[in-house]
């Protein structure tokens, strides 16, 4: 890991190209701003989701005096999410990653002049932002918890890809199964768009409720789909 960490560093020494903006852009930052991670650099945050189509942006502070500017930053796998440097001035730099192909990868922000100085971002690129309860459904005798999903290429040839962009599979496993005559347990999810709206209710359900066992669900998802939720208590 450390050599792979090293070659990325060179890389990122030779192609990353910080864009010079006026100092009032991003004002000096304290370093008490917030004390969070890394050695010698404090970020904004330690942890980004992004959504298809979206981006987002984060800083990176040095101390007092320092020169933002010998920062460089670099992601472990560039399919999941690309980092690009937006503005620096004086001991703070700004960043902003773009969605890529989804996953999940590490940035790491670190000194040009001595890579030891380096932290750390960790970056989840989904689809759609995921809420999951800790208990699945609605009956506290009988519930699911989430096992795992994963999203696929939508590739149903006789619908309209307009309407689906990817098919979403879930896998739930029955935890707790104490009323026998609430034996066909099932739960809402639902499908929301930017405002709000509900796009699609889909329902996760098990014909047979059995304690320790995994179900399985697919559901197409909306093309303006921005968040999937399921109900719980």
């Amino acid at each position: 890991m450390k050599t792979n960490w090293e070659k990325l560093k060179k890389r990122a020494a030779c192609s990353i190209l910080i864009f010079v903006i006026a100092a009032s852009v991003i004002p000096p930052q304290s370093v008490s701003a917030k004390e969070s991670i890394g050695n010698g650099i404090i970020l904004s945050t330690d942890s980004i989701t992004l959504t298809d189509g979206a981006s987002a942006t984060f800083t990176a502070v040095l101390g007092d005096g320092a020169d933002a500017s010998r920062l460089a930053c670099v992601v472990a796998d560039p399919n999941v999410a690309a980092i690009t440097p937006v503005a620096y001035a004086a001991n703070a730099a700004a960043y902003q990653i773009t969605y890529g192909n989804g996953g999940s990868t590490v940035a790491a922000v670190y000194s040009l002049d001595d890579p030891a100085v380096v932290a750390y971002v960790a970056i989840n690129a989904t689809p759609l932002v995921m809420e999951f309860p800790s208990r699945l459904g609605t009956n506290r005798d009988n519930y699911c918890t989430m096992v795992s999903y994963e999203f696929v290429p939508y590739d149903f040839k006789y619908a309209d890809f307009n309407d689906y962009k990817y098919t979403l599979n879930l896998q739930y496993q029955c935890t707790s199964y104490k009323d026998d005559d609430y034996n066909r347990w099932g739960c809402f999810g639902y499908f929301y768009d930017a405002a709000g709206n509900v796009l699609s209710k889909v329902h996760l359900y098990c014909s047979a409720l059995s304690k320790g066992r995994v179900y399985h669900s697919e559901f197409n998802v909306p093309v303006n789909a921005v968040r999937f939720s399921v109900e719980g208590f």
